[in-house]
């Protein structure tokens, strides 16, 4: 939909857009270069921090190299710090789960700067008639989709049905020519458009979540009121993530992203297609398609983390508004009101409410208020420790002889498994690989790490999968879980 543009709206937009900051920049060049080159021609979703300073320090040496005047006399790590902070940065620094290094990612705002710079260059080829013919079919799937005339949508179905039955009646009779080559060209470049955009916008959803779930952590701060009503407001937004539009269109796409059919038709219609000679020849100039469904994998399980990762937060923090100690709770609530209060209102000046304590006073200690130094004297120790019965008292052989669960092995047949399918594995494709040698203790350690996402992982609790195992001979114990999908990052 498109947003009214008033003039007060665009005065606020200009003092406070990442993207027009970016614009005006001194360092304009530089910025656009280096983050186009560094996350945008690479596809890349995240990149550790000292692999991006490398990166930039590289990246400077090429600009600089045969200059005499210094035009950036920083270190690269200065720049990436500046570029990280948090109010005026372009980057977003986080520490992912299990992981020790940190990793920097673009802002959303930051990106479509990027993608507005490529298209303001121009394109080698704008076509028109299969963006009106992609317009025509959205138009008559939302009419069919949202009619309730039954016999409108049997028409729409037989009308169909007959363009289908002339063109098969066509090929059969040879007289089916196809796409002339300008048409496959045009296609081929909306394809990658269409592909783009969406891998772009994974970045914005991702935004869209931790925003989402910023106002909800404002809203519960502020609720105020008796604990019952607090509690209550609290729970109707356990679910806030998952029950959202932008929640729910998502796991609709993620669904059907991991569909074993859909995935192995896009692969051979991609390859299919990219086999043909303007397919080689777009694939020269940009190879995104001939990795578009990793890329998707991996820019949707990102998000897909994400969103898990901030769903439980959020569930943790409703939790730790629920307990017992209210004196605690409600100084938290006061501290966080008034840090949102200044947020919303940035002209209060509220420092001295947030950083002053009454009743305090600095404790004076003079330097001449000190005693002399006085230096000890040395201890000797002449007592001699007396030897206890050196005879065995316990039996260890029980402890011993408890089973140990060697996670690092199961993630090694994860990865195994992951290697000789392609990418992605069930979790009882896995355990009819690697029968389990220790039982349930040992298929609880899968679904751990399913759960804890130490490697990506897909929980459909729609869907169950059955697990088979034999404690001993002659015995078989069974088990249904919700389907377990592990996915092999990129």
């Amino acid at each position: 939909m498109n947003t009214a543009l008033s003039y007060d709206q665009l005065e606020q937009f200009k003092e406070h857009s990442v993207a027009l900051r970016l614009l005006r920049s001194q360092h304009f060049a530089l910025l656009a270069s280096f983050f186009h080159h560094a996350f945008i021609a690479t596809n890349r979703r995240s990149i550790p921090y000292l692999e991006l300073v490398a990166m930039l320090e590289q990246h400077l040496f090429n600009i600089t190299d045969g200059c005499i005047d210094e035009k950036y006399p920083k270190s690269a790590r200065a720049y990436i710090d500046d570029w990280i902070n948090a109010k005026g940065g372009y980057l977003r620094k986080y520490l992912p789960q299990q992981a020790d290094e940190p990793e920097c990612d673009l802002l959303p705002e930051v990106e479509k700067v990027l993608r507005w710079l490529e298209e303001i260059q121009g394109r080698q080829f704008v076509g028109t008639e299969s963006r009106l013919k992609m317009l025509l079919d959205l138009i008559g799937e939302l009419v069919q989709g949202t009619s309730e005339d039954s016999e409108a949508k049997l028409h729409t179905l037989r009308a169909r049905k007959a363009e289908i039955e002339q063109e098969i009646i066509a090929v059969e009779l040879g007289q089916d020519s196809g796409f002339s080559d300008t048409q496959v060209r045009e296609r081929l470049f909306l394809l990658g458009n269409m592909s783009r955009q969406l891998l772009g916008d994974f970045r914005q959803v991702e935004a869209n979540f931790r925003s989402l779930d910023k106002e909800t952590r404002k809203t519960i701060s502020l609720r105020g009121g008796h604990k019952g009503e607090v509690l209550d407001h609290i729970f109707s937004h356990q679910d806030v993530i998952d029950d959202s539009d932008e929640g729910q269109s998502f796991s609709a796409f993620f669904e059907l992203l991991m569909t074993p059919q859909l995935r192995d038709s896009m692969r051979h219609n991609l390859q299919e297609l990219l086999s043909q000679e303007q397919g080689r020849i777009l694939v020269q100039q940009d190879s995104l398609l001939s990795h578009l469904y990793s890329y998707l994998l991996e820019a949707g399980a990102k998000v897909h983390g994400t969103r898990q990762q901030i769903t439980d937060q959020l569930r943790r923090y409703i939790q730790e508004q629920s307990q017992d100690n209210r004196r605690i709770i409600e100084l938290i609530h006061e501290f966080e009101a008034l840090a949102h209060q200044h947020n919303a209102q940035p002209q209060i000046d509220v420092k001295a409410e947030l950083t002053t304590l009454a009743g305090t006073q600095a404790a004076i200690n003079p330097v001449f208020s000190r005693q002399l130094y006085q230096d000890k004297g040395s201890e000797h120790i002449d007592s001699q420790p007396e030897m206890g019965d050196a005879t065995e008292q316990v039996d260890l052989t029980p402890l011993l002889a408890i089973s140990h669960i060697d996670e690092q092995q199961l993630q090694k047949n994860i990865s195994q498994c992951l290697l000789d399918s392609h990418g992605q594995t069930t979790l009882e494709q896995i355990i009819a690989r690697y029968p389990l040698r220790y039982g349930l203790d040992e298929l609880l350690t899968y679904i751990k790490l399913a759960c804890e996402q130490v490697l990506p992982a897909h929980i459909d609790e729609q869907r169950e999968q059955v697990i088979s195992w034999q404690p001993e001979p002659g015995l078989t114990r069974t088990i249904n879980i919700p389907a377990i999908t592990f996915i092999r990052s990129r």
